[in-house]
Order: structure tokens, then sequence, then C-alpha cells
């Protein structure tokens, strides 16, 4: 009897621990619920805040993006679609005038098409989470080239009007004034340029005589002694 109620009770506890283990298996999260930690975004610098506070497209994007710095591939599927939305609203709305160049524009492009690259694999059933993941890592990374743009245009403009400033600055207490000095008309230069030549030529005359003068001192010194030679 006690040898039966023994196997009664191992029984009953390996069927305990079999149903548990079976019980940690179902509560495992799949992959794509896992939420992965992705690099910061760059962002605006502080100092520049102010220049771009009116955008308000920009601030909604900038809001909601956040999100996706710590994110399971399967939210940033079932987010992709509102992303992509704002994405383009941004694209297409009204931007402070400094920004609107063509390298800044392209920026823009690029970060619309992560998105809607993103967007798209919520229709692809099989798709992986690493690729899910990949493609997160690249709207972050478009969205920090367009910060990075916004910060770069912003410091050449402020140098350019600390430079024009400084130039501005030169011409109001600078009190040298620059004579220029006229133009010789055409006739009297090259009169002087006759004259120059002439001399030239008159100097040369000079060279020339005194050479001739002194080989005919030589030839009557050489005659005096053959004659006494002789």
């Amino acid at each position: 009897m006690r040898f039966l109620f023994s196997l009664v009770l191992i029984l009953f506890l390996f069927s305990c621990d079999k149903s548990q283990t079976a019980t940690t298996k179902t509560i495992e999260k799949p992959a794509s619920s896992v939420a992965k930690k992705h690099d910061e975004i760059i962002t605006i610098d502080q100092k520049f805040e102010s220049k771009i506070e009116a955008w308000a497209e920009y601030e909604n994007f900038t809001t909601f993006i956040k999100r996706y710095i710590t994110i399971s591939a399967e939210d940033a599927i079932n987010n992709s679609r509102e992303l992509n939305l704002l994405t383009k609203s941004l694209n297409d709305s009204i931007k402070p005038k400094f920004l609107e160049t063509p390298a800044f524009n392209a920026r823009l492009n690029l970060l619309l098409n992560e998105t809607l690259r993103l967007y798209d694999m919520s229709s692809i059933p099989s798709i992986k989470t690493s690729e899910v993941d990949n493609q997160v890592t690249k709207v972050l990374e478009a969205f920090s080239s367009v910060n990075s743009k916004i910060n770069t245009i912003i410091q050449q403009i402020e140098l350019d009007a600390a430079v024009d400033d400084v130039d501005f600055n030169k011409e109001r207490y600078d009190t040298t004034e620059i004579v220029e000095k006229p133009k010789e008309p055409q006739q009297n230069i090259q009169k002087k340029l006759f004259k120059r030549t002439q001399k030239k030529k008159g100097q040369l005359d000079n060279v020339t005589k005194k050479k001739k003068s002194i080989s005919e001192k030589t030839l009557k010194k050489q005659k005096v002694v053959k004659k006494k030679d002789n």
C-alpha cells in the first residue's frame, strides 16, 4: 500500500513539473515582440531650436519618431503607416525659407523613402524581425541626417552674418582713402617707349665707339713697336 502511494505521488509531481515547463514555454515572447534599443537620433542644437519652432509638422514628426528609438519589430510595423503619413506631411509642408535648398529637400525625400519601405514590410507575412530592425535603423539615420543638415545650414548662415558684420565695421571705421592713380594716355606711353629705345640705342653706339677707339689705339701701338724692332 505504501509503495502504491509513493508511486502515485511521484507520477503526480512529474506531471506537475511537465505542466509547469509547458506553461513557461507558452509565455515566452516571440522575437518580434521584444523591444530593441537603437542609437540615439542626432538632434537640433539647442541654440538653433528657436529658428524652427514655428515648423509644426517638424515638431509633430519629432515627437512621434522618438518612440522608434526603443521599439519591437511588431510595434514598428504596426505604427509604420502613421509614421509614413507624418513624413509625407513634413515633406509637403511649408518649410522655413532658409531650408528651401535642393540638398535639404533631398534628405527629406530619403527619409520619406525609408519610412515607405518600412510601411511596405507590413504587407509581407514572412518578414524577419532582423529585417524590420535594420529598416528602423535606416529611418532613424535618415532623420539624423535631416537634423544634421539643419544644424549645418544655420551655422553657415550665422557665420556669413558675422563675416558681413566685420566687413561692415571695417568700411565704417576705416578712413583711409584709396587714391587711384589716373591712367596715362596711350600716346604718352608710346613716346616714353620711343625715348627709352633711343636712349638704349645711343648707349650701344657709345659702347661701339669706345671699342673702335681702343682697337685703333692698339693697332697704332703695334705699328710703333714693329718700327722700333726694324
